[in-house]
């Protein structure tokens, strides 16, 4: 249920796009299923139904692989990351940030991982302050812990994991 909203705009934006290249728009069909009646039925389409992507908690994900008869992308857990870039909206981003690490850390949209661009960071990072205050932990580079005071030192496989993750596709 937190995903709906987003899942609702992805799936317009699939349609959308399918659309705009002459493809059929329904070639893409979200499911907003509750009870997971529907979902139950259209997992067993074997043949007919090319992919799933499931959008929500780790039980729905769980559930479509334990029943599914068609391919599916799964993912038990988002790897979600925050870009702030230079011409971000720094209320903004503060409250994403605030609402991404501390209101529902356990949901599949919680906010793994903050990458601030250089140029923002000094202006930025000292703006998360009530945050760590309030009990937000911060890793980051020698910069983060510099602008930031209470921010933590991120150990060199988490440097190396952040790296891994900004350079992917």
């Amino acid at each position: 249920k937190e995903a709906r909203h987003s899942n609702r705009a992805l799936g317009s934006l699939f349609r959308e796009a399918l659309r705009s290249q002459g493809l059929p728009e329904d070639a893409c069909l979200l499911v907003d299923d509750p009870s997971r009646t529907l979902m139950l039925a259209l997992l067993q389409q074997h043949g007919l139904i090319d992919l799933c992507i499931p959008r929500g908690g780790e039980a729905l994900i769980r559930f479509v692989v334990e029943h599914a008869r068609i391919p599916v992308v799964q993912h038990y857990q988002g790897v979600c990351h925050l870009y702030v870039d230079e011409t971000a909206d720094h209320d903004m981003a503060e409250r994403l940030v605030e609402n991404g690490k501390l209101s529902r850390v356990g949901v599949c949209n919680a906010l793994e991982c903050l990458l601030v661009d250089e140029k923002e960071a000094a202006a930025f990072l000292p703006r998360l302050a009530r945050l760590v205050d309030g009990g937000l932990e911060i890793r980051g580079d020698e910069a983060t812990v510099t602008a930031l005071p209470g921010a933590k030192a991120a150990a060199p496989s988490e440097m190396l994991e952040l790296v891994a993750a900004v350079m992917a596709p």
